[in-house]
């Protein structure tokens, strides 16, 4: 069962980078979650859970024992994600991604919906392998 440790390491390292990026820059973060639409009441919070929420998710898609809640948890997050950011396209914002933090940040797009497709294909995979 290589190919399902890969799609695991996978889908840990993406992420692990994206939970430092977004926690390495608080600031970024807290931004990109108030362009999203969340109250600001709210975004602090937010912008902290989120990241701390994707650390979880990588530790446990790196344990064999837990790598089904791993997995379950980024297919959560990442349609969570997608529906977010499709609402944006929706109604014709591009907000920042902020994606992986600082590491790597662009406004959203089609192609950034197809990503998170793609790596939820992943996480399904893990999930039945």
């Amino acid at each position: 069962m290589p190919y399902v440790l890969i799609a695991r390491l996978v889908l840990a390292a993406v992420f692990a980078v994206a939970a430092w990026g977004k926690l390495s820059d608080p600031a970024g973060t807290r931004h990109a979650v108030l362009e999203f639409g969340v109250p600001a009441q709210l975004a602090g919070v937010v912008g902290f859970l989120v990241p701390l929420t994707e650390l979880v998710v990588a530790c446990l898609l790196l344990l064999p024992g837990s790598a089904v809640f791993g997995a379950i948890g980024a297919l959560v997050l990442l349609a969570l994600f997608t529906v977010t950011i499709g609402a944006a396209l929706a109604r014709g914002a591009h907000p920042d991604c902020h994606c992986f933090g600082q590491v790597r940040t662009k406004a959203v797009s089609a192609r950034t919906l197809i990503r998170n497709m793609v790596l939820m294909g992943v996480a399904v995979f893990v999930l039945v392998a």
